[in-house]
């Protein structure tokens, strides 16, 4: 804690300053004046915690600093230095705020002592100050919270049966509804994977409330919350025109963008009752998708979308399935984005968009699944697989974006001339795996994830490399060892059944003769002759 000695007389201001270094006690002189003026000259400057004061000083004396302190500065504890006969003057300085008084010159346990009571009561309030700062803060948190799940409520409209519940339930909760209709708008952060990489959770989540602040005071209320997706969900009153909810969806991206730089789309519906509120949240949710064809950051409104009637992306998506069955990465990748320019002229609406979206997730997913997993040596995956491939393709903002980690991997495959080995190695495993498990209960899928793909990319994978189907060649397999099996041994018919993975004997008599034109028992009795 800082202290400041005024007194008149150099050797007393040096003699306390010595006695009060001498003290274990966490105090430090800051500084010294030699009256009132020059004290109030370094107040401001050198903020000390307390300040001893002689009474008698030319300009100003201690009454009238005291007076002074006691007014601009209502924390500083100030202490009275008077002589024997400064009584009078050191009672009236108690009235004026000083805390106690000490003879001149001070005693080092009476000073000690007084100096020791300052510090806890001085301790005490910090703590106390603490713990209010913190309660508050955790009200203030709480606070918010409640509001959010109320507005989340709201959105998904559950519990609210007319439009007077909604309003008393906010009024409760400090939120102000008074509007009949209502824009929803919501803002999806730009380029989240690498926000990721850059900040960590503590720092993200400071960033979104600073986001939220910016919000609320263009806004000018609290009627904003984030969703479950992390997506600023914004509710502008009546009587805002589309325009003017656009102008200030671009005052709030610019301010976010400027103070926080951070990028985002933003959607924003057409104006709905507050009872619906939630149909324009989905509304404003599902044109927030359209993003992903566009090359930039947008702010998107319900006239964006009213050209964009198909709604049927069968072609799109056999044309995607057909895509697995090219055997050139360079003719694979530029096929994809080929295909991704055509999704983008098509007038799909936001509902399509999102399913070819998610069909397309899937379908990199695997592709990179499978071109990555076999590479030649172990040691070598690094140099082909990027740790963060999934992350990247789950958070792209555009469809182009979603392709990027499926394109720089086949770069990095022709490079190293790894692309059709790895399909080879791939099928190869499955070979092995079902030569070593055909007794057991397989199926196309189980197949398909011991090589970590999808069972309908695999399936077409393993027909272009093999000339069968996978259940073709199981057969196959089960159906030679079966053969070994009524050749070498005097087992049962239903005994060779199970033994080659077949629970149902009759249904194996009847594969095992359309395999060889024979029953069972028929091949056992010609083998032996």
């Amino acid at each position: 804690m800082n202290v400041m000695i005024v007194d008149d007389e150099e050797l007393l201001r040096h003699g306390i300053k010595a006695m009060i270094e001498r003290m274990d006690l966490p105090f430090t002189v800051v500084g010294m004046a030699s009256d009132g003026v020059q004290a109030l000259e370094l107040l401001a400057d050198i903020e000390p915690h307390v300040i001893l004061t002689d009474i008698r000083m030319p300009r100003v004396d201690g009454l009238e600093l005291v007076k002074i302190v006691s007014t601009r500065f209502p924390k500083v504890k100030s202490i009275i230095l008077s002589g024997y006969d400064d009584f009078d003057f050191a009672k009236r300085a108690l009235k004026l705020g000083c805390i106690d008084y000490l003879v001149k010159p001070p005693s080092y346990s009476e000073l000690r002592e007084l100096l020791l009571l300052i510090y806890k009561e001085y301790t005490l309030e910090k703590i106390k100050l603490q713990e209010e700062t913190e309660k508050n803060e955790i009200i203030k948190r709480n606070q918010l919270l409640i509001r959010t799940d109320f507005l989340r409520s709201i959105m998904v409209q559950k519990g609210f049966q007319h439009t007077m519940n909604i309003r008393e339930q906010s009024r409760r909760i400090g939120l102000v509804m008074d509007s009949e209709h209502y824009v929803v708008s919501i803002l999806k952060f730009e380029k989240q994977h690498e926000l990721r990489q850059k900040y960590t959770l503590a720092e993200w989540q400071l960033l979104q409330y600073a986001a939220w602040n910016i919000a609320v005071e263009t806004l000018e209320h609290h009627l904003c919350f984030y969703d479950e997706k992390s997506k600023l969900v914004m509710l502008f009153k009546e009587p805002l025109t589309v325009e003017e909810c656009v102008e200030k969806c671009i005052a709030i991206r610019n301010n976010i963008a400027y103070y926080l730089n951070l990028s985002g789309s933003i959607a924003i519906s057409p104006p709905t009752s507050l009872l619906s509120v939630g149909t324009g949240y989905t509304v404003a949710r599902e044109l927030l998708t359209l993003r992903l064809i566009r090359e930039k950051p947008v702010i998107i409104t319900d006239g964006d979308s009213a050209t964009l009637i198909n709604d049927n992306t069968q072609y799109h998506l056999d044309q995607l399935l057909e895509l697995f069955k090219i055997d050139e990465p360079q003719t694979l990748g530029q096929k994809l984005e080929n295909w991704i320019q055509s999704v983008k002229t098509s007038a799909y609406t936001p509902k399509a968009i999102e399913i070819i979206s998610k069909e397309l997730r899937i379908a990199l997913i695997a592709l990179y699944r499978s071109l990555s997993i076999n590479a030649t040596e172990p040691s070598a995956k690094v140099l082909y697989a990027d740790p963060t491939w999934h992350e990247r393709i789950e958070l792209a903002d555009t469809l182009n974006e979603q392709l990027a980690p499926l394109l720089q991997l086949i770069e990095r495959l022709e490079y190293k001339g790894q692309f059709g080995t790895l399909q080879n190695r791939t099928i190869e495993q499955s070979l092995k795996f079902i030569r070593k498990n055909f007794n057991s209960n397989l199926n196309l899928s189980s197949i398909a994830e011991e090589v970590k793909m999808t069972a309908a990319y695999f399936s077409v994978l393993f027909k272009r490399k093999t000339g069968k189907s996978v259940i073709e060649y199981l057969t196959e397999v089960r159906m030679e060892e079966s053969k070994k099996l009524l050749q070498r041994t005097d087992l049962k018919t239903y005994q060779v059944a199970d033994q080659v993975g077949y629970s149902d004997a009759g249904y194996f008599s009847n594969i095992f003769k359309r395999y060889t034109g024979m029953s069972p028992q028929d091949y056992r009795n010609k083998s032996q002759l």
